[in-house]
């Protein structure tokens, strides 16, 4: 069964930022890990460490560029062993989706448009880092949004990977490779 992960970020850079939020998904339901300190973000990479090696598949949009290599910075500065990672077989649909697909934008919400699902939580990935430094200063709001924000991704990710899920099969599985 594919592992579906997404993060949120309070930077573009993970020496500028850290993980705000991590997703994953298994199954039916997301679970969203909001991290308010480094301890916080140490404990979320540790418990998707062990997830990893329950995994056969990794699902991501765009994880290649911007997810994976966030999360290995964060977890070398943090000390967690993420190698897990490296071994999983890993499916980029942002890659396979700019490769195979003629739209013209190839974001998750677009993709996701194109197939009729629609986002209930509208805000941009930049939204972020303001929306975290609200929560730190204790607004429960802005929180919950995050979390939301990031559950919808993975959901969408599910849906839009099931949606083409034959066709990236036959196409050999999948950009991105086991490194990401």
């Amino acid at each position: 069964m594919p592992l579906y992960l997404d993060i949120e970020t309070s930077a573009r850079t993970a020496d500028q930022g850290s993980v705000v939020a991590l997703g994953t998904l298994r199954g039916e339901r997301p679970h969203v890990r909001f991290c308010s300190t480094q301890e916080e973000e140490r404990k979320a990479l540790e418990e998707l460490s062990l997830e990893l090696r329950e995994g056969d598949l990794l699902v991501t949009w765009y994880g290649s560029g911007f997810d994976l290599p966030f999360l290995k910075a964060r977890a070398l500065l943090l000390g967690v062993d993420l190698r897990p990672l490296l071994s999983l077989p890993h499916l980029d649909l942002y890659l396979w989706c700019r490769d195979h697909l003629l739209l013209s934008s190839h974001r998750l919400d677009s993709v996701a448009r194109f197939f009729g699902l629609a986002r209930k939580v509208e805000f941009e990935g930049k939204d972020v880092s303001t929306l975290f430094r609200l929560a730190l200063r204790g607004d429960s709001a802005s929180r919950e949004l995050i979390v939301q924000h990031c559950a919808e991704d993975l959901e969408l990710l599910r849906e839009v990977h099931r949606r083409m899920e034959r066709w990236v099969e036959h196409a050999g599985g999948g950009a991105g490779g086991a490194q990401g």
